[in-house]
């Protein structure tokens, strides 16, 4: 009995750590098909529901701690996400013990489906960080292979890799398990089905990826650090302001940018000072023909925000920040989010955090926005994190994400999640991206019905696992 808990303590671990991997560096994401066989192959051998959630329990910590430790979140930011994950990963390993037995390709993709459940109620009903939260962000890495995220959302991911990750645990149990019940399963119709997998989201991947751009739109941003631990250069100190924004401005229009946009907080303006500081950017805007989208914190309304100006020197419209971090100050605003036009493609804008929330990132692909711009200020263990989460974004309403960042990483998203230009100010200190952002037309799926379609699919998929599992009578090769 010891023995067997210790199993599924290590297989807890294991996999945790595995699926933590490719939170700190996204190229490792892939190891998160194998993070739950192990725990797979045992519920397997003993389909105890009670051993799996101790399994469960393990994995949980060792997901989140090392996460919540590199990214030094607030202490009880840090218990909650904690409990929350680890409560979540414990619901998903028992349903191993529920799923996978019988019906193998069945119950595999009823694991599935309900890992996307899971990751959806995740950042639903505990949105500390909306969707970053979600345990499928970092396959941004490799934007080709999620294409299909257009259709499902972020956790789509979760589907294909819960359904391989079961395919996988069978092939092995029976690879081990020649005397037992299952002897009747070969191994074939596993790697069949997983062909078969696999070929499906390529086709999905490669139709979307390979669709031509309209037009593009040639975009700058600048960033820089100005906090705590950087403040050698002042914005609002004229030699500041004309080192970091001015000059910045004037050298990306004479390289043919349309549009200039810096980080979120960039500038802290109070009443007493508006018109003055308003002119300064508006002589920009007049004297360089450039549309500008500026970051700053009202101080007398105690509001982050961010402007549009147009190449006239006019502002024409305001945005305040919807969705605050954890014991962020201010006010938040009300989500109002409106469009510009700039030579005939269409541009919206948001700040930060804002860009974690579906209900604002579809708004804007159900506007038909063609580029997005996001205002950004993250510390140093977060950065990399953040933009990892907006690239998705990028890819499930098909528009361009251009992000400055007053502290962080400034850079430039394509519609289908690469990055076109990018400039970490942690490591290199204040700078300016320029990219070609494509320009795509198209309304995607998500952005029409968000995760509704794939919640009521996986919701179908996990009834017929229950209910066929249910069946008593023996496993054939047929039952997949």
């Amino acid at each position: 009995m010891r023995q067997g808990l210790n199993q599924y303590r290590f297989a807890g671990i294991a996999g945790g750590l595995l699926w933590a991997a490719g939170q700190f560096w996204g190229p490792a994401c892939v190891l998160q098909v194998f993070a739950m066989v192990p725990v797979m192959f045992l519920a397997l051998r003993d389909r105890r529901v009670r051993f799996a959630a101790l399994a469960g329990m393990e994995m949980g910590v060792a997901y989140a701690i090392p996460q919540m430790i590199y990214l030094r979140m607030p202490v009880t930011v840090t218990v909650i996400l904690l409990v929350w994950m680890t409560v979540l990963l414990m619901v998903l390993c028992m349903s191993f013990v529920t799923f996978l037995p019988r019906r193998p390709l069945l119950g595999s993709l009823a694991v599935g489906a309900v890992w996307y459940i899971l990751d959806w109620i995740n950042f639903t009903v505990v949105p500390i960080w909306g969707t970053a939260q979600s345990f499928a962000r970092s396959w941004t890495a490799y934007p080709f292979a999620i294409q299909f995220i257009s259709i499902t959302g972020i956790s789509g991911v979760l589907i294909v890799v819960g359904t391989l990750s079961g395919l996988l645990a069978h092939i092995i149990f029976n690879k081990y398990h020649k005397n037992s019940a299952n002897i009747t399963f070969p191994a074939k119709r596993y790697i069949k089905a997983i062909s078969m997998l696999i070929l499906t989201v390529f086709c999905i991947d490669a139709a979307i990826w390979f669709q031509k751009p309209s037009g593009s739109l040639r975009i700058a941003a600048a960033g820089w650090v100005y906090d705590d631990t950087s403040s050698e250069i002042d914005p609002h100190k004229p030699e500041g302001f004309q080192q970091l924004f001015a000059v910045p401005a004037s050298e990306a229009a004479a390289q043919g940018a349309h549009v200039f946009t810096s980080g979120e907080l960039g500038f802290y303006i109070a009443r007493h000072e508006w018109d003055e500081r308003i002119e300064e950017f508006a002589e920009i805007a007049r004297a360089n023909n450039l549309w500008l989208v500026v970051g700053y914190f009202n101080i007398s309304d105690d509001e982050n925000r961010l402007f549009f100006m147009s190449p006239d020197g006019e502002i024409v419209h305001e945005y305040t920040k919807t969705y605050l971090t954890p014991f962020e100050p201010g006010q938040k605003g009300s989500g109002d989010l409106q469009t510009i036009e700039v030579d005939g493609v269409t541009i919206g804008a948001m700040i930060c955090q804002d860009d974690n929330f579906s209900k604002l990132t579809r708004h804007y692909g159900n506007l038909k926005a063609n580029i997005v711009l996001c205002p950004t200020a993250d510390w140093w263990t977060i950065k990399n994190a953040h933009l990892q989460a907006v690239r998705a974004r990028a890819i499930e309403c098909n528009y361009g994400i251009v992000r400055g960042a007053a502290c962080g990483i400034s850079a430039a998203i394509s519609p289908g999640g690469t990055i076109l230009a990018k400039q970490d100010h942690y490591r290199s200190g204040p700078g300016t991206i320029i990219a070609e952002v494509p320009i795509r037309k198209s309304k995607t799926v998500f952005s029409r019905f968000g995760s509704a379609p794939t919640l009521f699919i996986s919701g179908l998929l996990i009834v017929l696992g229950w209910y066929y599992n249910k069946q008593k009578r023996p496993i054939s090769a047929t039952s997949l």
